[in-house]
Order: C-alpha cells, then sequence, then structure tokens
C-alpha cells in the first residue's frame, strides 16, 4: 500500500510488513485500531466504539510445517507453503491460522494442541492470534497448562508499528518481562500478536465419560491418586446439578478407570460426551465466575435461591476447581435487572470467596451494570496500557477492567 493511499477503514494485510505499515500510519494519525480473527469472541466483553481501522487478521494464516496444509478454506484460498516439522513438540503459525486447521496437522503426527479450548469456539473458526488474546480454555485444563505457559513465542506488531519478538522490543519499559504472558488475555489492547508458537502433546488414544448426581463428588475426585482429566458441574436451569468426569488415555486404562469410578461412587454412571462439554450456553448473558473450591456448595445454593428470587433461569457449568460460567436469562430475553442483581448479590460474599464479572452480554447489559466490581491490581494493568499504547488507540476499552 502506498503511502499516498488513503489509509482505509477496513484492512486485510497479507504479510507481517503490511500491518506494521497499517500500524504505524494508524498511529501518525491517531486512530483507533481493533483487530479480529475468527470472530468467535467478538461480542466478549465490553462492546467497543466503531475503530478508525478495523483489521481483518485471516490473511495472516501461514503455518510452518513441513507438509502442506491442504484445507484452503482455511488459509484464504491458497495452499501455505511450510518450512519446518511438528515433530519437535511445537507448531508455529500465523495469528490468524484457524485452530481447527491447526488441530487437523497436529493430528497426523498423533498429536495435539496442549492446552484445552472451548469446542464452540473452535468449530465457528476461532484463529490463533483470538484465542491467545482471549486466554480461552476448555473444561481439561486440570493436567493443561494455561495458554500463557503453552505459548513458547509470539511476533507482535505494536501500536507504532514497532515488530516486537521480544517484551523489550514492543516497549524499554518491559524489558526482561515475558512477552507471550503480556499478549495472553489482553484482548488486543497491547499489541497485535501476528504469530506465536505453542506447545503439542500425544493426542489420547481414548476417553470416557461418568456422570454423577450432585456435587458431592467432586472434592473426592479432585483429591484421588488418579485425579480425572476433567471434573465439571453442571446446573441446569431449576434442575440439581450433577458432575461429569472425564478420564482420557490408553483404551485399556480408560475403561479401567471409567469402571472403576461406576462402581465406587453411589448413582456413577458410564455416558457419552454431553452435547454441552467445552461448549458457552446459547444465552444472553454470561458470568464469569471464580470461588474458592470450598465455596462450592454455597454457589449452588446461591444460584437457586436467585433463580427463584428474580424468576429468570439461570445455569452453572464449569470446574470443579472453582472457574465457572453463570448463564442469565433464556434466549430472546432482557435480564439487564436480573444481572445487576446477580452480580451485587455475588459479590456481598466479598472477593476472598467469590468474583464475578460480566464476560458476555448485549451493549444494554453492560451499559447498565458494574461489570467487573473490585479489580485488584487495577493501577498495573493501566501503567501496562500506557507503556505497550501511549495513545491508546489498540481497542480502547476492551481489556480487563475496560482498560
Amino acid at each position: 500500500m502506498s503511502r499516498t493511499t488513503e489509509l482505509p477503514r477496513l484492512a486485510s494485510p497479507d504479510s507481517i510488513a503490511e500491518l506494521s505499515e497499517l500500524m504505524a500510519r494508524a498511529h501518525a494519525e491517531n486512530r483507533t485500531v481493533a483487530v479480529f480473527g475468527g470472530g468467535t469472541a467478538f461480542d466478549d466483553n465490553p462492546p467497543a466504539a466503531t475503530p478508525g481501522l478495523l483489521i481483518d487478521m485471516t490473511g495472516l494464516a501461514e503455518v510452518a510445517d513441513h507438509a502442506e496444509v491442504t484445507d484452503r478454506s482455511q488459509t484464504g484460498g491458497r495452499s501455505v507453503p511450510a518450512d519446518r516439522s511438528v515433530s519437535d513438540g511445537t507448531l508455529r503459525a500465523g495469528a490468524g491460522a484457524k485452530i481447527s486447521a491447526l488441530d487437523r496437522l497436529a493430528a497426523a503426527s498423533g498429536q495435539e494442541i496442549f492446552p484445552d479450548l472451548p469446542l464452540d469456539r473452535i468449530e465457528a473458526g476461532a484463529s490463533l492470534g483470538g484465542m491467545i488474546a482471549t486466554a480461552a480454555t476448555g473444561p481439561r485444563h486440570l493436567h493443561r497448562p494455561r495458554l500463557a505457559e503453552s505459548v513458547t513465542a509470539v511476533t507482535t506488531v505494536g501500536a507504532d508499528g514497532t515488530i516486537a519478538r521480544t517484551s523489550g522490543g514492543l516497549s524499554p519499559a518491559l524489558t526482561g518481562r515475558d512477552l507471550p504472558g503480556l499478549m495472553t488475555g489482553s484482548l488486543g489492547t497491547r499489541a497485535i500478536i501476528v504469530e506465536a508458537e505453542i506447545r503439542l502433546t500425544t493426542r489420547p488414544e481414548s476417553e470416557g465419560f461418568v456422570w454423577i448426581p450432585g456435587a458431592e463428588a467432586a472434592a473426592d475426585l479432585l483429591a484421588a491418586r488418579r485425579v480425572p482429566d476433567a471434573v465439571v458441574i453442571e446446573r441446569p436451569p431449576g434442575a440439581p446439578a450433577a458432575t461429569v468426569a472425564l478420564i482420557e488415555g490408553e483404551t485399556a486404562q480408560v475403561e479401567s478407570e471409567v469402571g472403576r469410578l461406576v462402581e465406587a461412587v453411589p448413582g456413577a454412571t458410564a455416558c457419552a460426551r454431553p452435547e454441552w462439554w467445552g461448549r458457552r450456553a446459547g444465552v444472553p448473558v454470561t458470568i464469569g465466575v471464580s470461588i474458592a473450591p470450598d465455596f462450592l456448595p454455597d454457589l449452588l445454593e446461591t444460584t437457586a435461591r436467585l433463580e427463584d428470587a428474580i424468576g429468570y433461569p439461570l445455569q452453572l457449568w464449569g470446574s470443579a476447581v472453582g472457574r465457572f460460567e453463570l448463564g442469565v436469562g433464556a434466549p430472546e430475553t432482557e435480564p439487564g435487572v436480573a444481572t445487576r442483581v446477580v452480580l451485587e448479590h455475588l459479590r456481598s460474599f466479598g472477593l476472598h470467596r467469590i468474583g464475578a464479572r460480566l464476560v458476555h452480554a448485549p451493549a444494554t447489559v453492560w451499559d447498565g451494570v458494574d461489570a467487573w466490581g473490585p479489580l485488584p491490581g487495577r493501577q498495573g494493568l493501566q501503567e501496562l496500557k500506557n507503556d505497550c499504547d501511549p495513545r491508546g488507540i489498540l481497542s480502547p476499552g476492551r481489556g480487563l477492567g475496560g482498560i
């Protein structure tokens, strides 16, 4: 793109150099910038004002591997030349590469992406950069590292167009910091992820699920000698909670462990993978909830009591270690007041017991509630934003705490 060409409102760069030039010009013109990949989390966190420049990252989808990526629909309609193997336990790709394509590539060598990622977003076309920027996670995280621990390297383009592969390259004030850690969960507010290298692990041969009524067995499962690969609590609207355990590994070992749990835990039965597994419910509002492990019975009781009090269906699902999502309302409802009541009541227990913040909601709900609540470390987050993006042009207001 020539310097004499007017900077567009929507751009889809095909190279890191082109993106760098776009950002340098946006910075010079003081234009706000937002980026998207698969668009599967675009409605999460506060709705942003229309940016001066919207960047489509799907053109940056090159995958570094000896084999060609043959699914051209995943790479902008072209085959992607590759230059290294995934056999060393990592996979390197452009931020616009779809997770579904990367996982198929890893499967060819009997591997898969190490951190667990949400199935619904993968199926909807989530990109590598988008998953990292949103710190996405799925239900199998008990034995798997967080994304920040699995991304071994990133390349970024800063707010002023600087291409950086280290934190010091992004900003001298950040020298010595871990760049993948700074980018994971940043929601595009600190720099734009353009390429990343992520760890792989051996793909399990088999999986088995066990359904257990109630949530009482969850604590024992987490303390067992052989902790399941996931222990998930699901509480549908107006119904009792249940626990679902996932066992992965070699087929004979999975069958043996599933059988042992069925015999040892009252009411337990082997089951197929639940339809809701790894998926967000189709509800108007989602609240992210984190709790101390011993607070789970109180959370379940509180959910049932609130559901009766406000007259809106509430559903709770998440890991028994204390990371949950609480869905408010049914499709086609406007649960603005109900969301405010739920947030205020949950926060009344104190931050030492429970943290609650809005994750997904219509714009009208975001505007009418305290979406974040108490946020320790807010000043540090703002200072980090200032170091990375002094003019505040990258996705303003989209980060944690609305930073």
